[in-house]
Parts: structure tokens; sequence; C-alpha cells
């Protein structure tokens, strides 16, 4: 077999969420249909291109991402941003092999690659843009979300939005009754069926290896969940916030509100959060637009169990995304107190941004991220755009 050596380093180019580009005539390599078995009756299947050492992913219609192969008999290959790896072997009609994530004892799923294409047909049905749903998660336990749904060129495209973040891309299509969603961003893999009769909607979801849980709702454009502004609170006795933390290069970086002239950005993020690199990219943008009229910090929670591998996660994160904001360590080991770096009631989810004007005062706290696959975002982005720029405007008086 083919010797596949790795070239090159993964940059941020091996991430787009802009909508792959179709392939031409003269196009080379190969396609696949790649599958993710998550149980004996439900895979999550994508598109996959083959071009030399390069598999290309493609999340449905709306992003895509690269994996560069080595080895000879077992290929191997690690995905971008995330601690997830996979390896192949070669077979008479394909590849099969294993994806797995390197930060999690025994995770592993078996992975197809079959030749062939995906296609993804036109929606020709008019369901609603949105749904209110309760998901029924085992033990008596109910929980709202809000099912999206929207079409890309015809096509059926949609997420599960929660209180604190939202399932990314999800592309489908039509069965009947109903329809399904798939989606795998190299660590979340979905797969959302679903039954519509009139306004009213069931069905299941599967969620990685073993997460499972079904749903109803009624479909309302209108429904909302709880306050991103509202849902996370400062401490009693809290008076400024400050730290000292591990930076990405080995050195200490300080931080203290009461000396900042700047508006500032406290990020709360994780290497292993999807929503959390949505909304660092977000962050990035803010970063290099005002051009030093802002700070922008990420305070990275990991759990890999030293400050070594942690370190070595979030600078891949940094590099696979292309963010050029600083990134520090708040902690690296589970046993650590996550509620003790900052001045919080408690951390409620991954990503919890912190903004702060030039003076050291907490504007506002927001927690969660919905990202471009959410019906949020754009108004989010745009809205926080401009409070930054009013931030601005005040410290330059």
């Amino acid at each position: 077999m083919k010797n596949f050596i790795i070239i090159g380093a993964i940059s941020m180019a091996l991430f787009s969420c802009s909508q792959p580009e179709p392939k031409t005539e003269a196009a080379t390599g190969q396609d696949f249909i790649g599958s993710i078995i998550q149980n004996d009756s439900t895979r999550v299947s994508f598109n996959v291109h083959l071009e030399e050492n390069t598999l290309t992913f493609y999340n449905g219609i709306q992003e895509s991402f690269e994996v560069v192969l080595s080895g000879e008999d077992t290929l191997r290959g690690t995905f971008p941003v995330f601690a997830s790896d996979l390896w192949l072997v070669a077979k008479e009609d394909g590849f099969e092999g294993e994806y797995y994530r390197t930060d999690a004892n025994n995770y592993r799923l078996p992975l197809e690659l079959a030749p062939g294409g995906m296609t993804y047909e036109q929606s020709p049905s008019e369901f609603s843009g949105q749904y209110a749903i309760t998901r029924y998660l085992g033990e008596g336990i109910e929980k709202p979300a809000l099912l999206q749904l929207d079409k890309k060129d015809g096509v059926l495209v949609g997420t599960i939005a929660t209180s604190t973040g939202d399932s990314r891309f999800m592309t489908g299509y039509e069965v009947e009754g109903g329809f399904e969603l798939m989606g795998f961003d190299g660590r979340f893999i979905y797969k959302v069926r679903a039954t519509v009769s009139d306004s009213t909607i069931e069905g299941q979801v599967w969620a990685g290896m073993t997460g499972y849980y079904s749903f109803s709702g009624i479909a309302d454009d209108n429904a909302t969940l709880e306050d991103p502004e509202e849902m996370s609170s400062l401490r009693e006795d809290y008076t400024h916030i400050e730290w000292h933390l591990p930076g990405l290069d080995g050195d200490t970086v300080h931080f203290d509100s009461r000396t900042i002239t700047k508006p500032t950005i406290l990020a709360i993020q994780g290497s292993w959060c999807p929503n959390c690199m949505d909304e660092g990219r977000v962050l990035d943008q803010y970063y290099r637009e005002f051009e030093g009229a802002i700070d922008v910090y990420g305070l990275s929670y990991e759990y890999s169990g030293t400050l070594e591998k942690a370190t070595a996660a979030v600078q891949k994160m940094e590099r696979d995304l292309g963010t050029s904001f600083p990134m520090v360590i708040a902690t690296y080991k589970a046993q650590q107190d996550r509620n003790a770096v900052l001045p919080l009631e408690q951390i409620r989810s991954y990503p919890t941004s912190i903004m702060l004007d030039h003076q050291g005062n907490v504007v506002k706290i927001h927690t969660g991220f919905y990202g471009p696959s959410t019906k949020e975002y754009d108004a989010y982005v745009k809205e926080t755009r401009e409070e930054l720029e009013a931030l601005v405007a005040k410290a330059n008086g």
C-alpha cells in the first residue's frame, strides 16, 4: 500500500464553515460515504474525499475539515481542533477502522468508508422553522430545547439549541412522515429522527457513543429559553477579577481588572468544546477588527491530567482555528476547583464570556453560545460588536 506521510502543519484552512465547493469533472482522488456506527441500528453518515494523503470530511453541506494521514498498512490521522483520532485499513471496497477520542478512555466507534457519495435532495415540505421541544433524558428528567430548521439551497438543515449551546451543523432529508438530520464535526456526532404531524413533533436523538433521548413538542417560532445574560452571577464577595495563570508559552499571565485600560472579554472555554470553537472564532474576529482597542483572554478549563497535556491541547486548538488572542490554562485536571478561578457563583456552561469596561467593571456575563447553525447567531454577533464599539468610544472619552 502507498506510504502516506504528513506534509505541513494543520492550519485554519483545515476547518472551514463555508459551504463545500462542488467537485468538478477534473477533480481527482476518490469519493466515499463515511459512516460512524453508533449502535446496531444507528449510524451517522457523511461525504469524504481522499486526495493523496488527505481526507476531507464534509459535515453535510455546511462545513468541511481535513485529516492528514500517515502510515502504511494502517493509516492514522488526527482531527483538527479536538482530541480525536482515526485509524483505517484498506479493504476490497473501501476502508474500515475506528474513530476514537484521545482524551477519554474506551471512547471508540467503528468507522467505515464505502465508495460513492451522498446526495442531499431538496426538501419539498414546509416544516416549521422552530419547534419548542421537551427532551426526556431518563429517570424523570425533562429539559426544554429548541429544534430549529432551515433550508440551504433547498436542502434541509437544522440544529438543537439548549439553554447553554447547540448541536452545531446538521444536514438532513425528508422521510415518510418527517425527517432525519445528521452531523459530524470531528467531536459532535448527532443523529435526529423526527415525525411531524401538523404542528406537533416527536422523535429521538442519538449523540456520540452512548447519548440518547426522546423528545416531543410543538411548532413555535417565538419560543425562547433562559436568558443567557441572566443565567450566571458574580459572588456576593466579589470586588474585582484577578488571576495569575500559565500561558501557552509557559510564562505566567497576570490579570487584575483594577488595572485594565481597555474593554476586555474573558472567555471561559475548553479545547474539548465545539461551541467554544464557534465562540472563539467570533471573539478572534472582534480582537482583530478592533486592532488593539480591546483585549480578549481565553481561560481554558481542561481535564487532561497534567499542565503539559492541557497546554498541548489548547495550542492545537489555537493553531487549528488560527486564533490570535492570548489563552491561558485555568485548570488541567478534574480534581481542581473550577469555580475558584473567577468570582462567579458557578460556571454553568462552556463557553461563558465576561465583558468588562475599561475601568474593570463587569458589563455583562453571557452564558453559553449559540453558534452559526442557530437563528440567534447573527443578532448576537451584531449586538456584541455594537456593545464593544460603545465601550471603546467610552474608553476614548
